[in-house]
Order: C-alpha cells, then sequence, then structure tokens
C-alpha cells in the first residue's frame, strides 16, 4: 500500500489490501470522520482490480444525479445495466443521499441485484458513529448486515509521523518543531496537508524561513481571519455580544423582548451575509423554516426606522465586511 498506516486506520487497509471478491461479504462499511483517508481507500481498492471486469466506482451524489438525469430522459434501463451488472460496486459519501428518497428506492434495488448475481459492494460514509436511519429499516439493516469498519481520527503522534512521510516522499525541508504544531492544531490527515500548504505558501509570500515563528505568524493570521468570517457561527457569536445576549439564550427557546429581537437580528444576518437556505439557518437555531422566515420579515421592517437597530446592524455587518458600512 502506498499511503499512511496507522492504528487509526488499520483494519480498514487490512481489508482493503487483502479483499477477494469470493470471500468478501455482501456488503462492508467503511465509516469514520471527515479528512481521514476513506476515500482513498475505496479508490485504492478500485484500482487494485481496475484491470477485471465489473468493478464499478461512484460517489453517492453522482449516483443521485445520474439516476434523477435517466429518469428525465428515459434512459433508466441504460443506466440500470451500468450499475446493476457490476460485480463490485463501490460507493463514496453514502451520507449525501439523506432526504433522496427516491434515490434510495433505486439504490436498494441495485443492491439486492447486484447481490442476487454474485457481487459485492463496498461503501464509504463520513459519520463519527454507524446510523444509516436516513436509507429506511429496509435498505440499512442489509448494509448493517455487512462488515462495518472504523476509521477513527489519528493521534497527534500519528499526525505527525504522516507528515514526516509526506515531507519525506516531497522532499520539503521543515522543522520538526513545525510538524509538531500542526499536528497539535489539526484533528485528521486532510486539515494536516491543507494547514501545511497554507504555511509554505504565507512563507514564501512572507520570503521567510520554514520556522515555528513563522508558523505561528501564519496561525495568528489564520486565527484572525477565522473569526471575521461571515459564517452562522461567528454571526450569532458577534449579534450576541453587540445586542447584550449570550449565545446559550440566542439558540434557547427564550421568548424574552431582548433575546428574541438578537435573535431576529442573527436569522436576517446570517440570510444576508452566508446566503443559505432558511431551514439549514433554523438548524442553528432548533426552529421550522416558518419561523425563521417570520423572524427574517420582522427585522427587516424593523430596519427601515428603528435608528438604534439599524446602528447595531451596521456594527455587526461592518465586523464581518468592513466596506458595505
Amino acid at each position: 500500500m502506498n499511503w499512511f498506516i496507522s492504528e487509526f486506520n488499520f483494519r480498514a487497509c487490512r481489508m482493503v489490501k487483502n479483499f477477494q471478491l469470493e470471500k468478501a461479504p455482501d456488503v462492508s462499511l467503511i465509516y469514520g470522520p471527515r479528512g481521514v483517508g476513506k476515500s482513498a481507500l475505496l479508490h485504492h481498492l478500485y484500482r487494485q482490480g481496475e484491470s477485471e471486469n465489473g468493478r464499478l466506482i461512484t460517489d453517492a451524489l453522482a449516483f443521485a444525479r445520474q439516476y434523477a438525469y435517466a429518469a428525465q430522459e428515459k434512459k433508466l434501463n441504460q443506466f440500470r445495466e451500468r450499475y446493476r451488472s457490476a460485480r463490485l460496486l463501490l460507493i463514496d459519501d453514502l451520507q449525501c443521499l439523506a432526504g433522496k428518497v427516491k434515490t434510495i428506492e433505486e439504490l436498494h434495488y441495485t443492491y439486492e441485484y447486484i447481490i442476487e448475481n454474485g457481487g459485492k459492494l463496498v461503501i464509504a460514509l463520513e459519520a463519527d458513529r454507524l446510523a444509516l436511519d436516513f436509507l429506511g429499516d429496509r435498505l440499512a439493516s442489509r448494509f448493517l448486515s455487512g462488515v462495518a469498519i472504523l476509521v477513527d481520527r489519528p493521534q497527534e503522534i500519528e499526525l505527525k509521523r504522516f507528515l514526516e512521510d509526506y515531507i519525506r516522499e516531497k522532499r520539503l525541508f521543515l522543522d520538526e518543531s513545525v510538524l509538531s504544531a500542526i499536528a497539535g492544531r489539526t484533528s485528521n490527515l486532510s486539515d494536516a496537508l491543507t494547514t501545511m500548504g497554507e504555511f509554505i505558501q504565507f512563507a514564501e509570500l512572507q520570503q521567510d524561513e520554514l520556522s515555528l515563528t513563522c508558523f505561528q505568524a501564519y496561525w495568528d493570521n489564520k486565527e484572525s481571519v477565522k473569526h471575521n468570517l461571515a459564517d452562522p457561527t461567528n454571526i450569532i457569536q458577534k449579534v450576541g455580544q453587540t445586542m447584550g445576549v449570550s449565545v446559550q439564550e440566542l439558540l434557547s427557546s427564550s421568548r424574552k423582548p431582548k433575546v428574541n429581537e438578537a435573535r431576529e437580528m442573527a436569522i436576517y444576518l446570517i440570510r444576508t451575509l452566508c446566503h443559505i437556505s432558511y431551514p439549514t439557518i433554523g438548524s442553528y437555531f432548533n426552529r421550522n423554516h416558518n419561523t425563521v422566515i417570520m423572524s427574517y420579515k420582522k427585522m427587516q421592517e424593523k430596519l427601515i426606522n428603528d435608528e438604534e437597530l439599524i446602528n447595531k446592524y451596521l456594527v455587526i455587518l461592518n465586523a464581518f465586511n468592513p466596506s458595505e458600512a
């Protein structure tokens, strides 16, 4: 295998390395948090037998899009022939099918057809725990009847070893203290590599050495940008600070006028700055989308004539986008 193997992913790596179609369970599930190498494992398994006929790899969203297109264009026969003839079907990011009822039903029939004809499925799922309720009872029970293998978050010492292997392969030269700093500030392989790449770019722009001092400057800058990013969490915190309401109150069921108004402000700003859907905004406050829409409209009306509220709105807006204030 040509990737980093340690305790956190050993079982999954061994399964992929020793995979034999005839002896494999009907379904093998590889699950774990983001950025720990599940997709890499799936692609390695595909390449391992790429010369064999009947191996097919996809991700859940691609499967859903192709199914929707085939249904619309009356090409379901071609779609089903492609997927149901697979001897080994590998599907990445299964969690993306949540809420896609018709696609899940199609996947169920695909599964049944492949298994009845002696084929197998290997599926990757981004999840800290193995919960397949979104698939419905029938398909979830069938998938759970197979083998499930967790790829856990690597320990700090494992992340450092991973980075040491990476810079050795790429012939990079970074101080060991920098590798320790990156490992201590990240929680998965993907974020560790992203942080290293961003740091190297930062050092090049600053014309500085790849030292611990330079890394600390990079990290301080990254944290500053992160706190000023217009995302829902930061907006909620800034609204709370500006309007004298705690984040806990904002996210609670409290109906106090002061809390209600701050919540309306947060909802209005999240919708304005983040451009995300009302149901998604509602998930932050544990409220349905109709309630969120009403809150948005109330604040929209208040900001027409309420000068004190307008000033608070501008203070918050300026914290995230100074050019708008």
